[in-house]
């Protein structure tokens, strides 16, 4: 299940990347006249800020040198695309509506936050059968809610990869399947 988990939340991590680098391209676009928002002097908290210097000062001198700007975007973490959540989702109003639930920040950094603790949970080979721990909360979500909150993230970023993923997942896939005793 760890497997199928992790190539369908690296399918997702880069279109949430994706997506919000072009927000914040748009952004510094509009008030600075160059779509390198991590250059334009965007309102970032500190953390912020450090985490953009701390990456840039990790890529290779051939990676500076070109100035790529997929080469920063790619290298961040998903933590601090979680931290970057505004309310700009495309799907996420009508997906909200369809879960009898207000579209607000928190609402998308709930979903974003349950695709990220199943993330670490797989990537650090720890156990998903009890279900998945969420940071900061004194309480486990089962695995299915977790996988359904990757399936969430994939309609609020994008109707066609919210089709793709439910025809394509791989941890859709296992979940569905039944363990059948040997006989």
């Amino acid at each position: 299940m760890a497997s199928a988990c992790m190539g369908d939340i690296a399918i997702l991590e880069v279109a949430l990347r994706n997506h919000m680098d072009r927000q914040l391209s748009l952004i510094a676009l509009e008030q600075a006249g160059t779509e390198d928002w991590y250059m334009a002097g965007p309102r970032f908290d500190d953390r912020t800020q450090r985490q953009i210097r701390e990456t840039w000062g990790h890529l290779t001198i051939q990676q500076k040198k070109w100035h790529t700007h997929g080469h920063l975007v790619a290298a961040l973490t998903f933590g601090f695309w979680r931290k970057g959540i505004a309310k700009s989702f495309p799907g996420g109003r009508r997906h909200a509506a369809d879960a009898n639930a207000k579209w607000t920040r928190k609402y998308a950094l709930n979903i974003v936050k349950t695709v990220h603790a199943l993330r670490n949970r797989v990537a650090h080979h720890e156990p998903l059968v009890n279900g998945v721990p969420l940071p900061g909360e004194n309480r486990r979500i089962t695995l299915a809610d977790a996988v359904r909150a990757c399936f969430d993230l994939a309609m609020i970023l994008d109707r066609n990869l919210y089709s793709w993923l439910m025809d394509n997942s791989k941890m859709k896939l296992v979940l569905e399947h039944k363990p059948r005793s040997i006989e």
